[in-house]
């Protein structure tokens, strides 16, 4: 509503006319203060809102709660999931068909997909040691050091038997630099586990030399960890040698 032409205006914008000014003992929202919005539990807000999508997360946030089961004399916490899980098992080891039926519902699609990425796998790591193998083959010939790649194709190891693909070495440059310090650190630790493991010879319940002992020991076992996979770089080395053909000589005749 607009105010009469004769209605005095203030002359700062910050300072209202008298009679649009808060007056004493009124409030100035005699609606109050308008009621918060409840706050939407975690999850509800990306699945919609509704019945059906709050029922869901409800689910989802129960399943991954952690319970408390006893297996025999063992307390474990275990997600909900799983411990119905395990229910499952055990009533369809002992005869239940139906929870025998839906597991397999489960099991199934479940061994399919991990089946599909093991095989992904190995041929992707076959495909990996068919690129780079004949690179470090090239260097050793010549005598280079080998090439930053990582890993080392001969670090992929292929289990023939069940296509399982393992990688026993460093996968970046990182690592391989990680496992040199570490290395260095386990060969000058060398003497002191001998002298540890005599002093415990003779002092078994010494804590101290037993603690000092289990750290050294991490380092001896990189030790023999590191030399293993050495010994089988090596052998590697020696088989690819001994397949390669020999360079045909020139045939130089008597003239």
């Amino acid at each position: 509503m607009s105010l009469p032409k004769n209605t005095p205006r203030s002359s700062n914008y910050r300072k209202p006319p008298v009679e649009h000014q808060f007056k004493k003992g009124r409030s100035g929202n005699p609606h109050g203060r308008p009621p918060k919005k409840k706050a939407v539990p975690p999850g509800f807000g990306a699945l919609g809102g509704g019945i059906a999508d709050r029922m869901a997360a409800m689910a989802l946030d129960e399943a991954t709660r952690s319970v408390t089961v006893r297996e025999g004399d063992k307390v474990s916490e275990i997600p909900a999931m799983q411990a119905v899980m395990r229910t499952m098992f055990r009533a369809a080891a002992q005869g239940d068909i139906k929870a025998a039926r839906q597991l397999m519902e489960v099991v199934a699609p479940a061994e399919r997909q991990r089946t599909g990425t093991a095989v992904e796998m190995l041929q992707d790591m076959a495909r990996y040691k068919e690129k780079y193998g004949p690179i470090f083959e090239q260097h050793e010939r010549e005598g280079l050091d080998p090439p930053d790649i990582y890993p080392h194709p001969d670090d992929i190891l292929i289990d023939q038997a069940t296509g399982e693909v393992t990688i026993d070495g460093p996968i970046d440059k990182e690592q391989a630099g990680a496992r040199q310090a570490i290395r260095q650190l386990a060969l000058e630790s060398i003497r002191r586990y001998f002298e540890v493991e005599a002093a415990l010879e003779k002092e078994p319940a010494n804590r101290e030399l037993r603690r000092e002992f289990k750290e050294l020991k991490k380092y001896w076992d990189f030790l023999k960890s590191d030399s293993d996979r050495n010994i089988r770089h090596e052998a590697l080395r020696r088989a690819r040698r001994a397949l390669q053909k020999p360079e045909p000589e020139d045939d130089i005749s008597d003239q």
